[in-house]
């Protein structure tokens, strides 16, 4: 057994391994840990402190909200039946949430169920409230026929936004990356994608952005990209409400991308003679221009 996927936030890491168990460690405070508690208690009469998880350990309740009458609507969460047996594929942190996706089965067939836990903040977690979640918690959104033929695979995070990638190449988004506007309280269709028949296949959102790429060599950024993060190149906007192309990267076909808080960072293919064509037009940075890159950034 090893690990096989890790995800850090701010100030906790989410562990896989190689048969799909998740592990965490860090700090609870906002039930990023997942396991069922913040580790609250009193340093003094008026000081609370919140414990640290000094080493991995394995989560293995998954709760779920069934539909409830409206009544009910504040009853807790209840551990689904089979969370013993689930595992997960895809995992993801943001500043102090996780998303996780489930793993397929074996034969690949079935749904993967979403799930998310943390603080709750600007609807990050997709459950249509602001509360923070002590516990995996499956997104209801991702149950309906819609998702049987076209399954989230992968989990993808912002600061305080949340992504998921489905089998289709759709992104749904939650949460909020840019300071001004509505938080998105549960996953929304990201359409202007998919209307437009783009089929994502990387994806990452940072601190204060969210970046796309697509089997056709297009990519897109949108958010707020104050050191140039968003890539529109100089003399162009430094924000975007909605999707907008980066022309410096037209036809790359890139097989990665990782957001930060303040730059992004892409894996490009270069298999073919098309592809070496295109990444020999790219512009590069060489070691002595560097410093005069970050300096001017940095102003």
């Amino acid at each position: 057994m090893f690990t096989s996927q890790a995800a850090c936030g701010e100030n906790f890491s989410v562990l896989l391994d190689s048969d799909g168990f998740m592990y965490s460690a860090g700090l609870g405070e906002f039930g990023q840990l997942g396991n069922g508690e913040t580790g609250e208690y009193f340093i003094a009469a008026n000081k609370i402190g919140f414990a640290n998880s000094t080493k991995f350990e394995r989560r293995s309740v998954f709760v779920h909200k069934p539909d409830i009458s409206i009544w009910e609507v504040k009853k807790p969460p209840v551990p689904m039946p089979d969370s013993d047996h689930i595992r997960i594929g895809s995992i993801a942190c943001g500043k102090q949430h996780t998303v996780a996706v489930e793993a397929p089965l074996k034969d690949g067939s079935g749904a993967q169920r979403v799930f998310t836990w943390g603080c709750g903040g600007y609807g990050v977690l997709g459950h249509g409230v602001q509360v923070d979640q002590y516990t995996p918690q499956l997104v209801n959104t991702f149950l309906g026929p819609l998702f049987k033929s076209n399954s989230p695979i992968r989990a993808c995070a912002g600061a305080h936004c949340s992504l998921v990638l489905t089998g289709n190449g759709h992104v749904y988004y939650c949460g909020k990356h840019r300071s001004v506007g509505e938080a998105t309280m549960r996953p929304a269709l990201v359409d202007v994608l998919a209307n437009n028949a783009h089929v994502v296949t990387a994806l990452d959102g940072g601190g204060q952005t969210v970046v796309c790429s697509t089997q056709n060599g297009v990519t897109v950024s949108w958010g707020v990209g104050q050191t140039g993060e968003l890539g529109y190149g100089e003399g162009n906007p430094k924000s975007s409400a909605k999707p907008k192309f980066i022309e410096k990267l037209d036809s790359v076909l890139i097989t990665d991308v990782s957001c930060g808080y303040g730059h992004t960072l892409f894996i490009i293919r270069n298999e073919d003679d098309e592809d070496k064509k295109v990444v020999a037009n790219l512009a590069r940075i060489e070691t002595d221009e560097l410093t005069a890159f970050i300096k001017k950034w940095s102003k």
